[in-house]
């Protein structure tokens, strides 16, 4: 099993005028979890946790290391979303775990397998107009 994993955000991280899009995560260990349990915000907050443990977890993005706290709050919330899919797969025991989502315009639900989530990112390459 791989312990890291390299990623491309939807969106990206923008810091001056550059945007960072790469990136490698590793899998979580107990300490990771363990040090979260005596943090407060983190117990009362799941978003706060979330954010935590990202900025452990998260190597960096592209040059950019390490990955603080304040990175993952000033992500878009698209990036964080898939950040944190991509966490629970890297660190799920399940391998053919899967979510049920509602399309937001005709409000149809699809079965969606996270093995394959990653797989195609072409929905976020931005269009020319």
């Amino acid at each position: 099993m791989e312990n890291k994993i390299e990623f491309d955000l939807p969106l990206g991280y923008t810091k001056g005028d550059k945007c960072y899009r790469h990136g490698v995560m590793r899998l979580a260990t107990t300490k990771d979890e363990l040090e979260l349990h005596d943090d407060l915000d983190s117990n009362t907050n799941p978003h706060i946790r979330d954010i935590k443990l990202l900025a452990r977890v998260i190597e960096n993005f592209e040059d950019i290391t390490p990955v603080t706290e304040d990175m993952i709050k000033d992500l878009f919330e698209a990036d964080f979303i898939y950040l944190q899919l991509l966490y629970n797969q890297l660190n799920s025991l399940e391998e053919e775990s899967e979510v049920k989502v509602k399309c937001p315009s005709c409000g149809s639900y699809t079965d969606i397998k996270f093995q394959n989530l990653y797989k195609d990112m072409s929905i976020y390459e931005k269009k020319s107009e």
